[in-house]
């Protein structure tokens, strides 16, 4: 199990790092893809060892046992997303951490894979877990209030620019409230707003399974870079999916809100 212990012992630190520098979406988007990975490369290690040794590990295969720590790898970065969205999320970083967990978790699976096609069944049991999960509780973690009387039926946090509906409910950032001049419209518009077809949501469900073909390719560092633009052009994909083309109550407000969020220089794109 070295290769895990590598994987924790490198990971954890840089996920930390870069959530401190670069906010906990960021820090939770690094750890579902240094922990997996560093394992990864640590694994494959172990294996051209015991390979060329031509030895097994307690019965098992150097395969079987390289793939079990890659995806037990997965399991603690999870374990990680876990403890850092139990409380305190900001609306922003749910929004970004929704979009690109499901994309990053199917590279993770791929990886693991790749040593034991077994690990694919396994990990298509994960994503059902995660996805209910969500589902049962959508919207878990995050920190809100009500907003102020004069906005109406809604809720907030301190400081975020982005607005969303989550489980019927219509939550808009607390920046947005206090530096957007229609914000008040904004809300009346996201009430007018169509819910997500189901059949939009199974496409982007299925996209974000996109990176789960880079178990198909060889081992090493083409597995991973390939992986990785897979795991990145699905999740812009995905996001696409949810929100491009959709009819909009109110086009201009829209518009003035999307150039709101790139003044404040947020690379996102939101629909309303």
């Amino acid at each position: 199990m070295i290769a895990l212990v590598m994987g924790i012992a490198i990971g954890i630190p840089i996920t930390l790092i870069m959530g401190r520098l670069l906010g906990k979406a960021n820090g939770i988007l690094t750890a579902l893809i240094v922990i997996p990975i560093t394992t990864y490369a640590f694994a494959l290690y172990e294996v051209g060892i015991f390979r060329g040794l031509n030895a097994s590990i307690d019965g098992f295969s150097p395969e079987f046992i390289a793939g079990l720590e890659t995806f037990m790898a997965l399991l603690v970065a999870l374990a990680y997303v876990e403890l850092r969205t139990r409380k305190g999320l900001r609306i922003d970083d749910f929004i970004q951490t929704s979009i690109t967990l499901l994309p990053y978790v199917s590279l993770a699976i791929a990886l693991a894979s790749q040593f034991w096609p077994g690990f694919l069944a396994t990990g298509m049991l994960l994503i059902l877990i995660v996805v209910a999960g969500s589902l049962r509780n959508p919207g878990k973690g995050l920190s809100l209030k009500p907003c102020p009387p004069e906005f109406g039926d809604c809720l907030t946090d301190e400081n975020s620019l982005m607005s969303v509906i989550v489980g019927g409910r219509i939550l808009v950032g607390g920046r947005a409230l206090r530096e957007f001049p229609r914000a008040g419209e904004l809300i009346e518009c996201m009430k007018r707003a169509e819910g997500i077809s189901p059949m939009r949501k199974v496409v982007g469900f299925l996209v974000s399974l996109a990176p789960l073909g880079a178990m198909m390719l060889p081992f090493g560092e083409i597995t991973v870079a390939v992986g990785l633009v897979a795991a990145y052009v699905s999740t812009l994909t995905a996001a696409a999916m949810l929100t491009k083309g959709r009819s909009i109550p109110c086009p201009e407000l829209a518009k003035e809100y999307r150039n709101f969020l790139k003044e404040k220089k947020r690379k996102i794109d939101v629909a309303v």
